[in-house]
């Protein structure tokens, strides 16, 4: 039974059992007594209902908050997408559902998911931030089904809004051409070494010395710079280290970020499994700091802008580098391990069409490329163009079709 007990300080701190009847103390001290037994309560009811949801006995009369709690109780976020899913939850999920039994979760009514979901696109929610906000709770869900609380899933059947899959930015040669005299040098590397390696911009900014060696001409994918926690995590996305092999352009570029630096006085930023970092950075910005994956994008901003062109962000450098590689010919499965997604689906999503893709499409169907329009120009002749992909600010090629059918990893 939940208890309290009087520190010589004069405050009280919770007492209370976990399910297997060890007693335990609830983190902290409250200076009113009553306070301290409602937080063992709490306390004691969160350890029943995991105990109850490990052993499939937990009811199905939970609600959803509770429930979260339960199945969310033992995660930790260490990466900007797992902050992102716990801005979901508290900002729409919980608003809706925090206070409904599980088992009163329907698929239509009043308490149906899918008029929820409908709701949010009519709020004006982008399609690809409605999906996110459905797969947080959606997840909640089938793992309650998993665990045995619920029979079946209100969220089979869902109907979601449905994203654009069509071509995305991506930093070509022509594009680095343009950006690369307005860059400062630095940066300009920084875009270079990842058109040459495909790494993640939050890989690149957590990349530090001694996961390279010159000598072999590879890097080791390890340390990952979480933006949102200001970080360093010793895993990255997909969770398995890779190695990463390095051409004589990539080589130099190190050569030249390491030239005359320490390289053994630590990395000066945290790292989330609380080791103690004797390492250094491969890239530093200006000031000496972590080139954060927002500063390079908003450096490559700024240059496409001075630069007359398209803007891209520092992911399209790493789609650059998937469709440099596949459309002048690698190894599928080579260019998806060295950039560490989990199968061919994941790369088809980074590879994007390009002018000479086109034109070995043609070569194959003994073709020539229709020649209606010049690039730049739409059919009227004008310089802002009339044509899907002829304005400057739009990334699909002037042949794409109109698609209605999203992490970058």
């Amino acid at each position: 039974m939940p208890s309290t007990e009087k520190l010589p300080s004069g405050r009280y701190r919770g007492l209370y059992r976990d399910a297997d009847g060890n007693k335990k103390r609830v983190p902290g001290t409250f200076a009113r007594k009553s306070d301290a037994k409602e937080a063992a309560v709490d306390f004691e009811s969160k350890a029943k209902r995991k105990a109850a949801a490990e052993k499939g006995t937990l009811s199905a009369r939970t609600t959803w908050g509770e429930w979260w709690e339960t199945f969310n109780a033992d995660r930790t976020y260490a990466s900007g997408h797992g902050i992102n899913q716990a801005g979901y939850v508290k900002n729409h999920v919980m608003p809706k559902w925090q206070d409904v039994p599980l088992n009163g979760i329907k698929h239509t009514g009043e308490n149906g998911v899918q008029p929820w979901i409908d709701s949010l696109v009519r709020k004006g929610f982008s399609a690809a931030y409605v999906r996110n906000i459905a797969r947080v709770f959606t997840s909640s869900i089938n793992a309650a089904v998993k665990a045995g609380v619920l029979d079946a899933s209100p969220c089979a059947g869902l109907e979601l809004p449905r994203t654009n899959k069509g071509t995305k930015p991506h930093v070509s040669r022509s594009h680095r051409d343009k950006v690369a005299p307005k860059m400062n040098p630095r940066y300009r590397d920084a875009v270079d070494f990842g058109l040459a390696t495909g790494l993640r911009p939050g890989e690149l900014a957590g990349l530090h010395a001694h996961r390279v060696d010159l000598d072999e001409g590879v890097l080791v994918v390890a340390d990952v710079f979480v933006e949102r926690l200001k970080q360093i995590r010793a895993y990255p996305k997909d969770g398995d280290w890779r190695a990463v092999p390095l051409t004589r352009q990539a080589v130099d570029i190190i050569g030249r970020q390491l030239d005359g630096r320490k390289l053994d006085t630590g990395c000066g930023v945290p790292h989330m499994d609380g080791s103690t970092c004797t390492g250094a950075l491969v890239w530093l910005n200006l000031q000496g700091g972590v080139l954060r994956p927002d500063l390079l994008s908003l450096h490559l901003r700024r240059a496409a802008s001075g630069a007359n062109v398209a803007p891209v962000s520092g992911y399209g450098v790493r789609r650059g580098f998937a469709t440099q590689t596949v459309s002048g010919g690698a190894d599928v499965f080579t260019v998806k391990s060295i950039m560490g997604h989990a199968d061919l689906d994941e790369l088809a999503g980074y590879v994007q069409q390009t002018a000479e893709a086109r034109a070995k499409l043609f070569s194959a169907l003994g073709q020539r490329p229709g020649l209606r329009a010049i690039e730049g120009m739409g059919r009227r002749g004008t310089d802002r163009g009339t044509d899907r992909g002829t304005d400057r600010d739009n990334q699909a090629p002037p042949d794409a079709p109109s698609e209605s059918v999203t992490d970058a990893s």
